[in-house]
């Protein structure tokens, strides 16, 4: 109970406070329901008031959420460009490094390919030199050839008759034979091969020859007739015997050549081919009878050419040989044609096979056989019949109990045609090339010129050895061969410069600089002085004292500016006569100056003459030459459209005033018409004629009357 009462007195001593709170003032009498009105409004606005707090609070809090939300999606698009920047760093540090690499491999490459160039050209020199060396001191070489040979002459089959017997009664020996030898023709034809080595010479090969040899006899035999005891002799005082021989032989042949002059000497192997033998003539018959007291003859009787014995040879034939001859190359062989590219040999080269490698020649020969080359069995030179008083057969000489030595002589011409065979000789080494490295220069500075033109001739020929060819400020390295040359340098603004220098050995390389001297250039811009705007003029550059132009330029519409070169020397000055603007005549002192020219308009009331406006003699037709005064005139009302002008024709006194005045009123209308017809507002323009009221010059000479025929602007 103690307790109840004690957190009685805490919960009424705490509840007060809410108590007062809770419980609404007193409110005085006939104030309640004003006072209500009131305190709801306020507490409505109270009410909206914490309602937009709220909203506030709520509006704070989604924009602090879409603000984060942002933020984060900054925050990621940021992470994002981030990455993809590091990506592309990364990327471009590795295409850094490729192009890096690549460089680097480029570098060594282009290092490696100067390098090689280099090796290169320093091994062609030396193998160059290497090749010199060996044309001075050649080696010599050995030149083979196959030859066909035709040979021509005399041939004598020489035998020699030693004791011999018949088989019947008679002898046939030296005291008792008489012989002559008449000999023959001989033709040859050789296949051979043949090695030449400096002067030395060696031939062997195939030899084919054929003899003809004649020779006559005269003997006597004598015939016992058994039966009659009677004694038969003959003379034969003209027997003549022609033999026919083919031999193929081996020949062995040495020799020398000095120049075109060559011999030979050896010996040939032949085997004989006998081709048979014929015998012809006569003889006489005497018979000793023993009936009869004196001898009686029995006639004359030919030869019934029957012969029976044939000719036997050795198997070897062997000739002494000797040849001399002549090359006939000067005057037989095709010499190549040295404009023919293909022809062309290089210094120590052997031509190509063709025609030049065919030789000839032409020798004198002879050839004796040193061995008997007889082998023919032995028999009676004519055989008899034992009733018959005629010969029955005869036998060749060479048959005389094989005891006849026979040795064949052949001399004559040879005329041959030689077949070279290419021989491996040395390769030619083409000398290396020398260079020159051309580089242009500025006079003054030193500095390469970034751009130029170069030009190579031959000093002592005065041909071309390098057409014009631009120059970077790398240089240019070109061939050349061994001489003198001058080179031509060109460059824009710089006068044309020459250098010369010589090449003088295989291999190397010259630097030729070429300095060029800078070449002023003359700037003029031309302006309007009161608008400084640019004007499209035509400037005249004269030279001093002289009427006509030696230069004349059109400054551009852009920056109204033009440029020249002018010659160095002459003093000039600058005439500029501008449609609609004072004619201005200035001194030139220097000619590589920048001029800044400006012209002053021809104001209100100003009067200017149109220079070269031309019209037909007496009439108003304006002649085509005067287009370019009529396109000035028009260009410059283009330029000023608020400008309006009189156009105001005049004449000289010849002629009638009124013919005048018709002519120069004729005359400004077709101006104005012309220009109406290019596109000039026509109330921008009048036209006038004033005859020959107003000269500006005298009328008595023709030029001071040329001078008063004019056309003239005034400007309104």
């Amino acid at each position: 109970m103690h307790n109840i009462l004690i957190a009685t007195v805490i919960l009424s001593l705490n509840c007060a406070p809410i108590a007062v709170y809770a419980m609404p003032e007193p409110v005085p009498a006939g104030q309640t329901d004003k006072q209500k009105a009131a305190e709801k409004k306020k507490r409505e606005q109270e009410k909206a008031k914490a309602q937009k707090a709220k909203e506030k609070e709520k509006a704070q809090r989604e924009k602090e959420k879409a603000a984060a939300a942002k933020k984060k999606e900054a925050d990621k698009k940021k992470a994002v460009t981030a990455k993809e920047n590091a990506k592309k760093q990364e990327e471009r540090e590795k295409a850094a490094e490729e192009r890096a690499k690549v460089a680097e491999k480029r570098a060594e490459e282009q290092a490696k390919k100067e390098a090689e160039s280099k090796a290169k050209e320093e091994k062609a020199i030396r193998d160059y030199e290497k090749y010199q060396e060996s044309l001075e001191n050649p080696k010599t070489e050995v030149i083979s050839y196959f030859n066909l040979g035709f040979r021509a002459g005399y041939a004598a089959m020489m035998d020699k008759i030693q004791d011999g017997k018949f088989y019947g009664a008679g002898t046939l020996n030296q005291s008792n034979a008489l012989q002559q030898l008449k000999g023959g023709v001989g033709a040859g034809l050789d296949l051979t091969y043949s090695l030449e080595y400096g002067h030395f010479l060696f031939e062997t090969g195939l030899d084919c020859r054929f003899l003809n040899s004649t020779s006559d006899y005269g003997f006597t035999a004598k015939r016992i007739d058994k039966n009659y005891n009677a004694e038969y002799y003959y003379l034969f005082d003209d027997l003549r015997e022609t033999r026919n021989m083919l031999e193929i032989g081996l020949p062995l042949m040495f020799g020398a050549q000095f120049d075109k002059i060559y011999f030979l000497l050896g010996a040939k192997v032949h085997y004989g081919i006998p081709m048979g033998y014929s015998q012809k003539g006569q003889y006489d018959v005497t018979v000793k009878d023993p009936a009869f007291i004196d001898p009686y003859g029995m006639g004359i009787y030919d030869l019934n050419g029957q012969t029976k014995q044939p000719m036997v040879f050795k198997p070897v034939d062997i000739s002494a040989a000797a040849e001399i001859g002549l090359d006939l190359d000067e005057w037989l062989q095709k010499q190549p044609d040295p404009k023919a590219k293909k022809a062309k040999v290089k210094p120590g080269e052997r031509l190509p096979f063709g025609q030049e490698h065919i030789h000839y020649r032409v020798s004198l020969f002879a050839e004796y056989g040193v061995l008997n080359s007889n082998a023919t069995p032995k028999a009676n030179p004519v055989d008899f019949a034992a009733d018959k008083v005629e010969v029955q057969n005869t036998n060749t000489m060479l048959a005389m109990n094989g005891n006849t030595m026979l040795n064949n002589l052949f001399v004559g011409a040879k005329f041959a045609i030689q077949f070279e065979v290419p021989g491996k000789t040395a390769r030619p080494v083409p000398p290396p090339p020398a260079y020159a490295i051309y580089s242009v220069i500025d006079a003054e500075t030193n500095q390469v010129l970034p751009l130029a033109l170069v030009e190579t001739q031959d000093t002592k020929t005065g041909k071309i050895a390098l057409r014009e060819k631009q120059i970077t400020p790398k240089g240019l390295r070109q061939k050349h061969a061994l001489g003198s040359y001058t080179a031509t340098a060109k460059a824009e603004n710089y006068y044309d410069g020459m250098q010369s220098f010589d090449i003088e050995n295989v291999g190397t390389t010259e630097y030729v600089t070429i300095a060029l001297r800078h070449r002023p250039v003359l700037r003029v811009r031309v302006t309007n002085k009161e608008t400084g705007m640019v004007i499209p003029a035509t400037i005249q550059i004269r030279k001093s004292g002289a009427q006509d132009p030696a230069y004349s330029l059109a400054t551009d519409s852009v920056n109204g500016s033009a440029r020249q070169m002018l010659q160095e020397g002459p003093k000039y000055s600058l005439h500029i006569a501008q449609m609609g603007y004072d004619t201005l005549d200035m001194a030139i002192t220097n000619i590589g100056d920048s001029l800044n020219v400006q012209l002053t308009p021809i104001k209100k009331g100003e009067v200017f003459i149109v220079k070269n406006l031309f019209f037909a003699t007496n009439k108003t037709r304006i002649l085509p030459r005067s287009e370019e005064a009529l396109n000035d005139l028009y260009m410059y009302l283009t330029r000023n459209p608020q400008v309006r002008i009189k156009i105001i024709g005049h004449t000289d006194s010849v002629g009638k005033d009124e013919a005048n005045q018709k002519l120069s009123d004729g005359r400004a209308n077709e101006v104005m018409k012309d220009l109406i017809e290019r596109g000039i507002a026509a109330d921008r323009l009048e036209a006038e004629g004033r005859g020959e009221s107003q000269p500006i010059d005298t009328n008595d000479t023709e030029e001071g009357r040329q001078n008063n025929r004019r056309v003239e602007i005034e400007i309104l």
